[in-house]
């Protein structure tokens, strides 16, 4: 006479294991984000071009580097590992602008372009002074308990950087004696 199995019952390979509820032999196991105390996802690295400085009215390219990298520790009093994924990079301008892409962005020589060309994650400052530029990138995560697939986390993890210090200014053209071809790795040739 053939039993069906009871919750907590995991008939596998001809074997019946008897699994308590919320340990990782658990197939209906939940994990959220809020679960990931023991683990921290790295914060991503940023920077800008040019470096430092901005002109008003001109393209500032803004960078973020995050990528996907795993984290060993203790999940749910278990060994486990948690891999992040970046999936969202989330920009404040300081000026009361901000945007949200998908793209990390690239230097301008990355992309094939001149300097203070329009790029996906590029800004126009239409004021001078100071600014503190930050980026939060968000992470989708997934977890494993030795060595098994890999299972999704429910939710996202969002993590800032420190602030990048912007001095914005306001150029005029002049006229000179000299051509950008004798100078063409100036701002602007």
């Amino acid at each position: 006479m053939a039993t069906v199995p009871g919750p907590g019952t995991i008939v596998r390979d001809g074997f019946t294991i008897n699994c308590v509820a919320g340990t990782p032999c658990d197939p209906n196991l939940i994990v959220s984000v809020s679960d990931l105390v023991n683990f921290r996802p790295a914060a991503p690295n940023r920077r800008m071009e040019p470096r430092g400085w901005s002109v008003v009215g001109l393209p500032t390219n803004f960078i973020a580097a995050a990528t996907v990298h795993i984290r060993s520790g203790s999940l749910l009093g278990f060994p486990a590992e948690v891999r992040f994924t970046p999936i969202r990079f989330s920009w404040d301008f300081g000026d009361g602008q901000s945007l949200d892409t998908s793209s990390a962005g690239a230097t301008w020589a990355d992309q094939g372009l001149p300097e203070f060309s329009d790029t996906p994650t590029s800004h126009i400052f239409t004021a001078s002074g100071g600014r503190s530029i930050t980026v939060s990138v968000v992470y989708s995560a997934e977890y494993r308990f030795a060595g098994r697939d890999w299972r999704g986390v429910r939710g996202t993890l969002a993590v800032s950087t420190t602030p990048l210090s912007v001095v914005v200014a306001e150029a005029r053209t002049v006229l000179v004696n000299r051509e950008c071809t004798a100078g063409a790795a100036g701002p602007g040739c």
